[in-house]
């Protein structure tokens, strides 16, 4: 609460009236929040109940171009018809001198009950949380983000503490219901900014705390299955994306409604068996939708994926790739807990622990995350990832080996629990709760990390609440090392942490540079893998401003590079993998191999260059001649991949459908059995679909999708005009990355944009390239998916050379680039150079 909000009991005099309702009264406090009070006021004649909420002036946002900007929260309330609004009545156009502070009066409807937040906190309403009250909070914020949709609104502060659980005592039903109060006041009408997209976070994050209130296995078959598709379904995916492309649920209230709405028709046709059978070969092309299926995720898994070998090297890893490049899936494949339920966790077959930890609660935890004005609130993030990773730990180490260890478990389990409490600190007169490895578990489980997230509330503030007894980077360490010494069956072997999507923005800069204390921190015992959606989206420093040297501290590892790099026949052996084994999922599929369903031609990419370039006689070549040339077959699939194998995967799907799906495939008596202009025509639609996903990227997006349009033009004429310098037969120009003449220092607008492509993988640097002129500079490859778009071929001889300035253009002014580099008019005008092919026409 801010120094400047008067005392709540100023407010409770008998002789305070509201002018403008002098028949009201307030009768007691209801809550405070950092910018004012909530009271009851009841009116005397009739007995009518609002709630008036007090805002000292000084508190109120301060727009220079609207002064009556404070009037925005009320303004929203009242243009939503939606029945969990609490209307606002009326805002008070003067000010109230209460304790020498100006205030300004907003009168609602008054609801009774408490918030969420509250709500979660005590006893005596936790118990109330079951999956139906979940459910229903869920249906009751998709209903209200449905209606702020279509009138291009946003509410901007959707917290726990602005959502009001109500409750009638004297309903038949008892049912309860949710208001949403408290519209945040700096966002009216929604622009391209975070509000909307935030709005789904926010959700998210709730719905999150209210799933860490179930005892999950308590839960009844129906509940377990609604459970688990409200946290690895609309919680690790649907709420979190903003990319439509990678999700088309994202961002979609409608059809998040009907999905929440589907879940008891999915269950009432869900049993084991056809849980674990897919209906297409096509089904589950991200981790997050197979949930807690091991089989499925047996299933799916190829140990062929590229990189395998170094992310289970011995050293701190980040893991890096475009989205859907199976950073997750290979990440909870290595876990003990994977292992463990696949019956793979043979101890003569182990090499290390591997425990594996997504960071969406991290988020909810501490979102938006900046350094805190109080030195000792530093570790409260520590404190929460050191407790949720040591738990995990704990947990599958105490299921392993009461399985494969029982009698040396037996034995030595007390004197650990022993050994941990003392390493923690903990009072053991306070503490006669934990007195076996269950009981270490539970407390690090709940209550000290809700310890560290209520904390985290008063970091910014001097002087309030104390922050003492939280753990520092060092614990952890020390608690794996105690943890492997103790047990004979754990001392050859090592801790993995497995980090999964460790990503800035969501994991803060700031964040990230606060946890890399420990994460980058090098030790015998322990290491740390953390994935992340691109290099640029990891801070290498930690909070004391410590640099981290790859290759010294860490490996990197970016995926969609080393696909790129790859010579074509590791890609081809992992995705034909990956396919047999999805063909292999689906009873009786007419298909069982990618060569069988696309066939096998090798590309000559020189001939496919030179066919595009030359003139088409009437308009159009010949339909033999241009069959050959066209994107088709097993190599065309396998050369557009960069790693981004849920694209490759919705790109064979889409070929099936273009031809006519499985029955149609079960006729074909033809090899391949979809015919190659129909492949063409299906990767055409689908790099087209991909441009387009770009421009509805947040922020960035139309910029995004203009620099590589641009970029594609210029590569397009490249091949069609000039002639690659380095072979001696001349064959076309075929560009598909940019390489800088010598080093790159951008201004930050283009820096900004160039670190979006990156993110995006739009662009796929390699950072250890050499320019003409001696530099070591970084090298951008463009995603090899939209090659096809631009008529582009997949050969990685030539790039375009660009000086800085032109590298420049392309970011901030993509249509003037296309303008002015663009062959051949562009090589007319600009003057001679030497170092350039000389143009052939």
């Amino acid at each position: 609460m801010r120094h400047n909000v008067p005392a709540k009991e100023n407010f409770l005099q008998p002789e305070l009236r509201i002018r403008g309702y002098p028949n009201h009264v307030i009768q007691r406090h209801i809550a405070s929040g950092n910018n004012g009070h909530l009271f009851l006021a009841i009116g005397e004649r009739i007995q009518s109940r609002l709630a008036f909420k007090f805002v000292p002036v000084d508190n109120l946002p301060k727009d220079p171009n609207d002064k009556d900007s404070y009037l925005n929260e009320a303004r929203t309330a009242n243009l939503i018809a939606n029945p969990a609004v609490v209307r606002c009545h009326d805002v008070l156009a003067y000010f109230e001198k209460i304790s020498a502070t100006d205030c300004v009066v907003f009168v609602y409807d008054y609801v009774e009950g408490r918030n969420l937040r509250e709500y979660m906190e005590k006893e005596d309403t936790r118990s109330n949380i079951n999956i139906s009250f979940i459910e229903e909070f869920l249906r009751t914020a998709l209903d209200l983000l449905f209606e702020l949709e279509k009138l291009q609104l946003q509410h901007g502060d959707l917290h726990a503490g602005n959502i009001l659980v109500s409750e009638n005592e004297y309903s038949r039903y008892h049912r309860l219901r949710f208001r949403i109060t408290d519209f945040g006041v700096r966002n009216f009408l929604s622009q391209s900014g975070p509000g909307p997209i935030n709005d789904f976070l926010n959700v998210g994050g709730i719905l999150n705390s209210l799933l860490r209130c179930i005892d999950y296995e308590s839960l009844d078959g129906r509940n377990r299955f609604v459970f688990n598709c409200l946290r690895d379904e609309f919680l690790a995916r649907h709420l979190f994306e903003s990319n439509q492309s990678i999700d088309k649920l994202a961002c979609n209230p409608e059809k998040l409604l009907e999905k929440l709405d589907s879940l008891d028709d999915r269950f009432s046709v869900s049993d084991s068996e056809k849980s674990s059978r897919f209906v297409t070969p096509f089904d589950y092309p991200n981790c997050e939708q197979i949930g807690d299926s091991s089989s499925l995720l047996k299933g799916l898994y190829s140990d062929r994926l590229l990189g395998l070998n170094e992310i289970e090297s011995f050293s701190n890893f980040v893991l890096t790739g475009p989205r859907g490049c199976g950073k997750t899936t290979v990440f909870r494949a290595l876990s003990l807990n994977h292992l463990t339920s696949i019956d793979n966790d043979n101890p003569s077959s182990m090499k290390y622990i591997g425990i594996y930890y997504r960071c969406d609660d991290l988020y909810f935890a501490f979102p938006r995350y900046a350094e805190p004005n109080r030195p000792e609130a530093l570790d409260l993030p520590m404190h929460f990832l050191t407790v949720t990773l040591l738990s995990r730990l704990l947990e599958q180490v105490r299921s392993w080996a009461r399985k494969r260890h029982p009698e040396e478990y037996n034995r030595k389990e007390f004197a650990l629990v022993t050994r941990l409490a003392a390493l923690f600190e903990w009072n053991s007169e306070r503490d006669k709760g934990v007195n076996d490895l269950v009981g270490v578990i539970g407390r690090l489980k709940t209550r000290e990390r809700q310890r560290a997230i209520k904390k985290q509330r008063f970091a910014a503030n001097r002087g309030s609440e104390p922050i003492l007894n939280y753990f520092g980077p060092e614990i952890i360490s020390r608690a794996c090392l105690v943890i492997r010494n103790h047990f004979s069956f754990l001392r050859d072997l090592p801790f993995f942490f497995f980090i999964d999507d460790y990503s800035h923005p969501k994991i803060t800069k700031t964040l990230q540079r606060n946890l890399n204390r420990v994460l980058m921190h090098r030790s015998p015992d322990v290491f740390f893998k953390v994935s992340t959606e691109s290099p640029v989206s990891f801070s290498r420093e930690d909070i004391d401003g410590k640099k981290f040297v790859e290759s010294r501290e860490f490996k990197l590892l970016n995926l969609g590079l080393r696909y790129i790099v790859d010579s074509g026949s590791r890609t081809a052996e992992f995705l034909r993998d990956l396919f047999a084994r999805r063909f292999s999922q689906v009873k009786a599929y007419p298909v069982q191999s990618l060569e069988q369903l696309l066939g096998l031609a090798s590309r000559n990419e020189n001939a496919t260059a030179r066919f595009f370039r030359e003139p088409k006689k009437d308009g159009r070549s010949t339909k033999k001649k241009e069959e050959a040339y066209l994107y088709a077959g097993c190599e065309t699939v396998e050369s557009m991949c960069s790693g981004d194998i849920h694209y490759v995967i919705d790109l064979v799907s889409r070929m099936v459908e273009t031809f006519g799906g499985r029955t149609k495939l079960a006729k074909s008596r033809s090899t391949p059995k979809i015919p190659r202009h129909i492949q063409d025509r299906a990767v055409r639609q689908a790099t087209g679909a991909f441009i387009e996903s770009i421009r509805t990227l947040p922020y960035y997006g139309p910029r995004l999708a203009d620099v590589v349009t641009a970029f594609g033009n210029v590569a397009h004429s490249y091949l069609v005009y000039a002639d690659s310098s380095n072979v001696s037969s001349k064959p076309p120009h075929q560009a598909s990355r940019i390489e800088p003449y010598e080093s790159l220092h951008l201004s930050s607008k283009a820096q900004n944009v160039l670190d979006e492509l990156l993110r995006y993988s739009i662009f796929i640097e390699d950072p250890r390239g050499r320019s003409r002129r001696g530099h070591t500079v970084p090298r951008f490859y463009l995603r090899r998916y939209l090659i096809p778009h631009f008529r582009l071929t997949f050969s990685r001889r030539d790039s375009l050379e660009l000086e800085v300035s032109d590298i420049e253009m392309l970011l901030l002014d993509p249509q003037k680039f296309d303008s002015k580099m663009r062959l051949p008019d562009a090589y007319r005008r600009r003057p001679h150079d030497p170092a350039q092919e000389v143009l052939k026409l």
